[in-house]
């Protein structure tokens, strides 16, 4: 198995080979001294209790306006971050939370497999309603 790191992409390490059956590696990985910065927060609603499933939204802000950066999801206990941001650039932050249960449904759908076709419509004058169509008079 062979190991190839790109500095052209840093933070990319291709590894060539087949991972066999009974077999462990051990990755060691060492990344230069990095001076960006991550965004972490926790949101929680009026009565301090985390909020799941909020929407983060990362906002560079700038003096031609707002452009969106990234956004996420907050975890089970309201946790979310950004990062690596770089340094001296302004950021905002706008959240969502509305508290929806979210619910995955399941079902599976039998089809009858019959086409649509027209009917006869008991409304003309010169029809035979024994012989046409059933309606009530």
């Amino acid at each position: 198995m062979e190991m190839d790191f790109d500095f052209d992409k840093k933070h990319v390490v291709d590894i060539n080979g087949f991972i066999e059956a009974g077999k462990q590696f051990d990755l060691e990985i060492n990344l230069d001294e990095d001076c960006r910065n991550v965004i972490f927060g926790v949101i929680k609603d009026s009565c301090h209790e985390p909020v799941k499933d909020a929407v983060v939204k990362l906002i560079e802000v700038t003096k031609h306006g707002r452009k969106p950066v990234s956004h996420t999801f907050t975890d089970k206990e309201g946790e979310f971050v950004f990062g690596p941001l770089c340094p001296d650039k302004k950021y905002a932050i706008d959240i969502w939370a509305n508290r929806v249960e979210h619910v995955k449904i399941c079902k599976t759908i039998k089809k009858d497999r019959k086409c649509l076709k027209g009917i006869d419509l008991c409304c003309d004058d010169h029809f035979d309603p024994k012989e046409d169509c059933e309606c009530e008079k």
